[in-house]
């Protein structure tokens, strides 16, 4: 109801200041001769001077400015403001994970992520995560009906490095409320440690990051984030002599928290 009103008050105050810059044309016929204009001035009745006012009404030039004044602050821009800029902050991310590609071994856990924006679209981040990994209903059926074999891989815990970028901005009307979102992509490299990272001969597994995620913000230094990154290594499960390249997709479900509370740069942008 307020941009309703303001959006009327300013439609209002741009007609009233395009009605008194155009007064229109003056088609009558030629003036009228004053007949004051012959009488000798001898002649003429005397009139006192009329009286000063007060207050002295407004000239028009004067008004429009004071109305365009009023109105300047109060239009309705066609292109918002974003809610909340990134520049030159720091950013806390702790979040939950499970994994969505592995039918035989579910992989849960949790994570933490800090990251620095250089700029309001582009950071730098790192990534923390420990993992759990459980067996299936699939694998319990596998063995017992097919007498099959799974080589799989054990992540413990995995450390990555990402640049993202956010080229997306935009806003969702979700239960009676506007929710400004922040669509963004990442890629990056790191290590996973594995099971057989202890065994002889082997170390941490170089891995790859590659995903995209969207935050819902919720005020300037608060937002609900979901991600899907894909972790891609090289590993040589137990009971095999032959490595194998893994993908470990995880879903991570979390909360951001922007420092400084309040963004530096709104002024400037």
């Amino acid at each position: 109801m307020n941009r309703i009103a303001v959006l009327w008050a300013f439609l209002l105050a741009t007609a009233a200041l395009a009605q008194n810059q155009f007064d229109g044309l003056d088609l009558s016929d030629d003036k009228k001769e004053d007949p004051k204009k012959d009488t000798p001035p001898s002649s003429r009745p005397a009139t006192p001077p009329p009286a000063a006012k007060a207050d002295a009404p407004v000239k028009q030039e004067e008004k429009g400015l004071l109305e365009r004044d009023i109105t300047q602050e109060d239009r309705v821009k066609s292109v918002q403001r974003k809610l909340y800029l990134k520049r030159g902050r720091f950013e806390l991310s702790p979040s939950v994970t499970v994994s969505v590609n592995d039918p035989y071994y579910q992989k849960f856990g949790f994570g933490v992520r800090a990251a620095f924006y250089p700029a309001d679209a582009l950071a730098i981040a790192a990534r923390f995560s420990l993992m759990q990994v459980l067996p299936t209903d699939d694998v319990r059926s596998a063995k017992k009906d097919f007498q099959s074999r799974i080589f799989f891989s054990v992540p413990y815990w995995m450390t990555m490095a990402d640049l993202e970028w956010s080229p997306f901005y935009g806003k969702v009307a979700f239960l009676n409320s506007i929710l400004h979102l922040d669509a963004y992509v990442l890629g990056g490299m790191g290590v996973v440690y594995t099971e057989t990272s202890v065994l002889p001969e082997r170390t941490v597994n170089i891995g790859a990051d590659l995903g995209f995620g969207i935050r819902f913000v919720a005020t300037d230094w608060f937002a609900v984030n979901a991600a899907l990154i894909n972790t891609t290594y090289v590993d040589q499960p137990a009971g095999t002599t032959k490595g194998a390249v893994q993908n470990v997709m995880m879903v991570h479900a979390g909360v951001s928290v922007f420092f400084p509370f309040k963004s530096t740069y709104r002024e400037a942008e």
